[in-house]
């Protein structure tokens, strides 16, 4: 299971690395008078750097998906087209979404469970776009 997130702590550390970058002054300075830790405060800064470029990686992932399959009257760049594979296929297909999304396609797959998979995520993305 993942950790439970403390939003205050997040909070509190954001406005900290907010406010020494509008300082100017060196982070050992901005620490000793704030009276925090110099290697919490890298690690924080990192943190939420890392959280922040996560977070706008996913919101892209979820409009170009919605955007690509709810396309379907015509494909354009970056929907998706009907193809024919080989029979001799025997290998799962990776297939990859120009959102970054990647899905694996076992042999023998289901095209019409692949065609509502692919509707559910966009429906995911719409919803989560709108909240």
């Amino acid at each position: 299971m993942g950790q439970v997130r403390d939003a205050s702590k997040a909070r509190f550390w954001r406005r900290l690395v907010r406010q020494q970058a509008q300082a100017g002054e060196s982070v050992a300075r901005f620490c000793a008078r704030e009276g925090v830790s110099v290697h919490q405060f890298h690690w924080w800064r990192r943190t939420l750097r890392n959280r922040d470029q996560q977070a706008t990686t996913d919101r892209r992932c979820k409009h170009r998906l919605a955007d690509a399959v709810a396309s379907t009257s015509e494909p354009g760049p970056g929907a998706f087209v009907a193809v024919r594979l080989p029979a001799s296929v025997g290998v799962p297909i990776d297939l990859v979404h120009p959102g970054g999304c990647v899905l694996r396609v076992p042999v023998g797959f289901d095209p019409q469970s692949l065609q509502r998979i692919l509707a559910s995520l966009a429906l995911a993305a719409r919803e989560g776009a709108e909240s």
